[in-house]
């Protein structure tokens, strides 16, 4: 999810999005800057914070086959977005290797989100083919993330899988954190190791209550915590590059300060999802209601051209605001009140904080 926004160019965001509604209302919509395939639902690990209850593999995945006909073909189409590769673990599909050589036959540029642990089976890959962007996650300190992850190891596979793809050749390696009530006050912990390792930056995502996320509330970080992140980002800055990733949304003028370029949610506008059986989504949702259509029935460059308008018009104002991540405020929360306040000053208390939902309440409160 983080790496969508990261992939596209993001200055003049206004501008931006009035030109999308121009082209729009004149009948015209542009080809898409990045297109996630969520390869597999596939996944050797069990973190509580899975947007797609990753584990199994799910009935029905697209074939090798179909990714290569239907997605990969599909974005030459539209002008050779990014292909970013997501799971479970991507990994974990025997066809991966192939699926990617086709991806690069076609010269449609690549990027993949992996906790690690597979890269070095597959290395040779990565350095025929060498992706943008690989982001590695990284959850916290070795005891804490191997815990969280609930593998022996999986830390220093992490690191590990970053030497080898910074050496293989990839254009950027990025340390993924994603922000949870457990990690939340350890990433200054992390941050010598982050600075050691072959990373190229850390990108600080936040933890979305979808998929099992969604049944584990008690995993949300507090209105308190997230302000402390925030502060901590803009800290880190000075010394190596640090962003809060989309899910965080907009800080406004000061947007600067926690990001290289200004924030816009591209769900549905720059960006979208193919899930692990064909929906097209506008994000990482696990919600078939969002589904715009499925690759197997229409071409997803149809789907793209004639699908989303609820985030291209103003009628629905949830979905077509780009100044927040949509992922989030679908399920009432937002990040705007981590941005309000001098990230040098005093701690705020929680009675300063506006909780964005009964469900952030619920977890304010027992914290």
């Amino acid at each position: 999810m983080g790496l969508l926004h990261r992939l596209f160019t993001r200055d003049h965001v206004s501008a931006r999005h009035k030109a999308a509604r121009l082209l729009r209302g004149l009948g015209f919509v542009s080809p898409p800057e990045a297109v996630q395939w969520i390869a597999t639902s596939m996944c050797d690990l069990h973190c509580p914070h899975c947007y797609s209850h990753a584990g199994a593999k799910q009935p029905g995945e697209l074939t090798k086959e179909e990714a290569c006909r239907l997605i990969v073909d599909e974005l030459v189409k539209l002008q050779r977005p990014t292909f970013v590769v997501a799971g479970g673990e991507a990994l974990l599909r025997r066809d991966f290797e192939a699926v990617i050589r086709y991806a690069h036959q076609r010269r449609v540029p690549w990027a993949l989100h992996s906790h690690g642990g597979w890269i070095e089976r597959e290395i040779g890959v990565f350095r025929e083919c060498p992706p943008l962007m690989v982001a590695v996650s990284l959850d916290g300190p070795r005891e804490f993330h191997d815990r969280f992850r609930g593998q022996a190891g999986s830390f220093d596979a992490a690191l590990r899988a970053m030497k080898l793809l910074k050496d293989a050749g990839c254009g950027e390696v990025v340390a993924g954190t994603t922000i949870t009530r457990g990690n939340a006050d350890l990433l200054a912990d992390m941050a010598s190791v982050v600075m050691r390792s072959a990373a190229d930056s850390w990108g600080l995502h936040l933890v979305t209550p979808e998929g099992r996320a969604g049944d584990h509330a008690e995993i949300l970080p507090t209105a308190v915590q997230l302000r402390r992140v925030a502060a901590f980002a803009r800290r880190m800055r000075s010394v190596m590059r640090v962003e809060l990733d989309n899910e965080w949304g907009s800080a406004g003028d000061d947007d600067c300060f926690y990001r290289n370029d200004a924030f816009m949610c591209g769900a549905g506008r720059f960006s979208c999802v193919v899930s692990a059986t064909g929906e097209v989504m506008p994000c990482t949702t696990t919600d078939p209601g969002e589904s715009q259509g499925n690759v197997r029935q229409a071409p997803l460059s149809r789907i793209w051209a004639d699908g989303f308008a609820a985030f291209r018009t103003r009628a629905d104002p949830l979905r077509s605001d780009p100044y927040d991540c949509w992922l989030q405020t679908r399920n009432g929360r937002s990040c705007r009140s981590s941005f309000a306040f001098d990230p040098f000053g005093e701690t705020a208390t929680l009675d300063t904080l506006r909780p964005p939902s009964p469900l952030y309440e619920l977890t304010t409160q027992q914290n």
